[in-house]
């Protein structure tokens, strides 16, 4: 049976004082302080029995205190409190860090922001498990290649939010494995023939690698192709194909490579067929070898032969102009002594005479010498036929023939020398001829000068190289 008369709503402020917000009366209806004014409404019309109030769009400041007072009749007045939590729902935003890279060690992979009323609780889940993180939302981890692909989720719960908020991402991990050449075992038949041999080389990585095959020490061979990560032999393997083959594998992380070592088998009769060949070119080689021993042989014996005729040649040359010197000294030395010497000299000049000029002569009579048989052209050619180098020598025997011949007749002999025989005799006389011809093929030279020249006439007389008068 009591009538609410009035129902007044305050609101406890900073400093503990209440401020009135609202007052509904019976009769006066109700009244909203500025303030609230058109955020506060009476929820129903009618009896005050329903004092309630509804705040609109409620803020962080509303959260409070809130002190309700009643006014009935006839029990007097009543009051109560309680106490309003204003919920502020966050917007979670989750930022990735920069791309993780395997090796770096502890990194952070994200951040995730969650602003609220209450502090929100941020938790991370991934794909293999849980994880609590304080609100700071920091997310560290160790990068590896098993977490690239795999998901990162950011949850946030509160109690403005009916269900928990998740964001998720997607981590990216740069990597790049070791490589590897599937395709030629050791226990791989590789021999000459074979067909349809291929080498692929193996690498995962992010991103995706690239593959590159090339050959050690040399170029690809003929009739090789590479598809992607593949190196296809298209024709029957040949022992060419036999090499060390290097498959680089690259990203923008980084770059490996592998090499396979390729041994190609030659059945037995292609090696006996090799050996044939080696040994075909080996006997080439030696017969070659020995051609060319035989033809320096043969060129150091030409050249042995013609040394020793050449050296011979000098020899007999040497020889005769030793003869030449020594004849020289020997007239010279005689030229000195009595008409003995002289008579020797001449006698010998006479001999050499003979034995070179015999067919000269006009008669077959030794000691003989015509002035007629000194004409004729077959003269000058024997004179043609010595040298130059000879006419100083020959001068010189002429001159010391002429003094020969110039000088007074040689004292007597001595006893001794009466002794002789009859032969000797002979021989004087014999000398004395030769003495008078030579005297009167004097009659043709005249000196000019030191030089004993030939005087002008129709016979020629000529002096050869050997002192001997033609």
């Amino acid at each position: 049976g009591e009538k609410v008369v009035q129902v007044t709503w305050l609101k406890q402020g900073a400093g503990g004082q209440n401020v009135e917000m609202a007052v509904l009366h019976s009769e006066y209806g109700e009244h909203v302080q500025e303030p609230y004014a058109g955020r506060v409404l009476r929820r129903a019309p009618g009896p005050l029995e329903d004092g309630a109030i509804v705040l609109k769009n409620a803020v962080q400041a509303d959260e409070g205190a809130y002190e309700c007072r009643l006014i009935t009749f006839p029990s007097g007045n009543f009051e109560g409190s309680m106490t309003l939590s204003v919920l502020v729902p966050p917007l979670p935003t989750l930022n990735p860090s920069p791309p993780l890279e395997e090796g770096q060690g502890r990194t952070l992979a994200a951040s995730c922001t969650a602003e609220g009323n209450p502090m929100p609780t941020v938790t991370w889940e991934t794909s293999s498990h849980p994880r609590s993180a304080s609100v700071t939302s920091e997310f560290f981890l160790v990068p590896g290649r098993s977490m690239n692909g795999q998901t990162l989720t950011c949850v946030v719960s509160h109690p403005g939010l009916q269900h928990e908020k998740r964001i998720t991402h997607v981590l990216s991990v740069a990597y790049l494995s070791d490589a590897s050449v599937r395709g030629h075992e050791e226990e791989e038949d590789w021999h000459v023939g074979k067909e349809g041999a291929s080498l692929k080389c193996l690498g995962e990585g992010n991103p995706l690698p690239t593959y590159n095959w090339t050959r050690l020490n040399g170029p690809m061979p003929e009739g090789v192709n590479v598809k992607g990560a593949t190196l296809l032999f298209q024709r029957p393997l040949t022992p060419d194909d036999t090499g060390v083959y290097v498959c680089q594998v690259t990203n923008t992380f980084a770059a490996k490579e592998v090499r396979a070592s390729i041994s190609i088998k030659v059945p037995a009769e292609t090696e006996v067929q090799k050996v044939d060949v080696v040994s075909a070119s080996m006997v080439a080689v030696g017969v070659i070898a020995a051609v060319l021993l035989c033809l320096l042989v043969l060129v150091i014996v030409v050249m042995t032969l013609y040394h020793r005729r050449k050296t011979r040649r000098i020899a007999e040359k040497y020889e005769e102009e030793l003869t030449l010197t020594r004849e020289n000294s020997i007239r010279r030395l005689y030229s000195s002594h009595g008409s003995n010497t002289r008579n020797q000299t001449e006698e010998t000049l006479h001999l050499r005479e003979d034995s070179r000029q015999g067919s000269l002569r006009g008669d077959s009579r030794p000691g003989s010498l015509r002035g007629d048989s000194l004409r004729g052209t077959s003269i000058c050619s024997v004179m043609s036929e010595e040298t130059e180098g000879r006419s100083y020598s020959t001068l010189s025997t002429v001159r010391e023939i002429e003094t020969q011949t110039e000088q007074p007749p040689a004292p007597a002999p001595a006893p001794e020398e009466k002794a002789k025989g009859e032969d000797e005799a002979e021989e004087e006389e014999e000398e004395r001829e030769e003495e008078n011809t030579i005297k009167a093929a004097m009659t043709h030279f005249m000196q000019e000068n030191g030089t004993l020249r030939a005087k002008p006439t129709t016979n020629g007389i000529y002096i050869n190289g050997r002192g001997h008068l033609v």
